[in-house]
C-alpha cells in the first residue's frame, strides 16, 4: 500500500520514504533543500493520536528530546504542526541501527563496550537532566559510524519531577523483551529501568540472545 505521505511536503521537507512505524507516528527520510541534507521526520497523524491531550504529549515530547545535547544522543532540528499532522525534525543515520547488526552469534567484548559504554554515557548525560528514555533497546541505537552508537527515538520519556509527564499513569509502554521488572509490571519507572535495559542489550551483543524469551509479549512479561 502507498503510503500518503510520499513525494509530499512536511515542514519544507520533501518525504522520501518510510524508515519506520510505530503505534502512533511514523517515520520517514526526507530531504531538506534549504540546507542541502538529508532528514529524518516523525509523524503523527493528529486526527488518529486520541485528541488534543495526546497532541500536547507529543509537543512536550519534542521539547524533551530536543533539549539534551550530547555527542552520543540524536540531534534533534526542528518540530511544528501542519496538515493535520505534527512533526519532529531529527538528524538522519543511513547507518541502520544496532539491530541490523545482531546476528544471534556473540560479539567480541572489545566491540562490544565500544557500543555499550557510549549509549551508557548518553543515558547518564539524559538522566542528569532527568529525563528516561524508558525505552533502551537495539531498534533504537543508529549507528553513525560502527563504533559511534547514538541513543535515538525518547518517543516515551518521561520528566522525572513533574506531575505531567509526557505518559498516562497506568499506560504500560516500552519493547516487552527489554522490559525492567517494574515496567512488566506496570509500576512506575525511573533512570533504572534504563540501565536495566541497556544491560540487556550487553547481554544480547555478548551471547548472541536475550535472557528471556517467550512466544508471546504477554508470556515475555
Amino acid at each position: 500500500m502507498t503510503d500518503r505521505w510520499i513525494g509530499r511536503r512536511i515542514g519544507g521537507c520533501q518525504i522520501a520514504d518510510v524508515l519506520g512505524r510505530g503505534g502512533m507516528s511514523t517515520v520517514y527520510r526526507a530531504y531538506q533543500p534549504q540546507l542541502a541534507r538529508w532528514v529524518a521526520i516523525k509523524v503523527l497523524e493528529a486526527q488518529e493520536s486520541g485528541g488534543e491531550d495526546f497532541l500536547a504529549r507529543f509537543r512536550r515530547e519534542a521539547r524533551a528530546v530536543a533539549a539534551p545535547r550530547h555527542p552520543n544522543i540524536l540531534s534533534i532540528y526542528d518540530y511544528g504542526e501542519e496538515q493535520g499532522v505534527a512533526y519532529i525534525v531529527m538528524e538522519y543515520v543511513p547507518g541502520g541501527t544496532l539491530s541490523t547488526r545482531l546476528t544471534g552469534q556473540p560479539v567480541e567484548w572489545p566491540d562490544a563496550a565500544a557500543l555499550v559504554i557510549p549509549v551508557g554515557r548518553a543515558l547518564a548525560y539524559a538522566h542528569s537532566q532527568s529525563i528516561v528514555h524508558r525505552d533502551v533497546k537495539p531498534a533504537n541505537v543508529l549507528l553513525a559510524r560502527p563504533d559511534w552508537p547514538l541513543l535515538a527515538d525518547f518517543g516515551l520519556v518521561k520528566l522525572l519531577g513533574r506531575q505531567k509527564g509526557i505518559t498516562r499513569p497506568g499506560i504500560t509502554i516500552g519493547t516487552p523483551a527489554y522490559f525492567s521488572p517494574e515496567q512488566a509490571a506496570g509500576d512506575e519507572v525511573d533512570h533504572r529501568a534504563d540501565i536495566y535495559g541497556l544491560g540487556l542489550v550487553l547481554y544480547e551483543l555478548l551471547t548472541g540472545h536475550l535472557p528471556f524469551e517467550a512466544e508471546s509479549p504477554i508470556d515475555m512479561l
